[in-house]
C-alpha cells in the first residue's frame, strides 16, 4: 500500500484504471504503468481529490462535460482537461464500475456484456461491460478532451 497522506497525487498520467475491491479495509485498486496499488479510500474520494488538485470538483467536471457534450449517462471525467481523463464502464455509482484512463488499449469481447481490456504494456482487466460500450465510452472521453483542447487553445 502507498502512503495515503496526499491522495490527490495518486491519480496521474501513469494511471491506467481504478476499480473497487473489498478486501479488509481496502476499497480501491489503482493500476498504473509502473505497478498496482491498493487504497482504503473509495474510487470516488480518489477522483474527487484528483479533481480538487486541478481546481474543481468531480461533480463540477462531470456537469461541465454533460452540458458541453450533451451526455446524460456514463459521462467521461476530465480530471485535468489538458490531458488527464477517464471514463466509467458503468454508472459511476455502480459497484462494478471501472474507470479507464486515456491510454491506448484494445478490447476483446468474451461473451455478451463481458470484455477484457488489454493495455499496450501487457496489463489486462476483465470488465462486466460490452465491447461496444467500452469503445463508445473511449470515444466520448477523447472527443471531450479534443473539444476542450480546441476551445482552450492559446490564441
Amino acid at each position: 500500500m502507498k502512503d495515503n497522506k496526499n491522495n490527490s497525487n495518486l491519480i496521474d498520467k501513469e494511471t491506467l484504471l481504478l476499480e473497487s475491491i473489498f478486501i479488509d479495509k481496502v476499497k480501491t485498486r489503482i493500476v498504473t504503468t509502473h505497478g498496482t496499488y491498493y487504497y482504503e479510500e473509495s474510487i470516488l474520494k480518489l477522483l474527487e481529490d484528483a479533481c480538487n488538485r486541478f481546481g474543481s470538483t468531480m461533480q463540477g467536471r462531470l456537469q461541465a462535460i454533460k452540458k458541453i457534450m450533451d451526455y446524460s449517462v456514463k459521462t467521461p471525467l476530465l480530471i485535468e482537461p489538458n490531458g488527464l481523463g477517464a471514463f466509467p464502464t458503468k454508472s459511476y455509482r455502480h459497484v462494478e464500475c471501472v474507470w479507464i484512463f486515456n491510454h491506448p488499449f484494445y478490447v476483446d469481447e468474451l461473451v455478451k456484456g463481458k470484455s477484457v481490456i488489454h493495455f499496450m504494456n501487457g496489463i489486462s482487466i476483465p470488465v462486466n461491460t460490452s465491447k461496444n460500450v467500452i469503445l463508445k465510452q473511449h470515444q466520448r472521453l477523447h472527443t471531450s478532451l479534443n473539444i476542450y483542447s480546441i476551445n482552450h487553445r492559446k490564441k
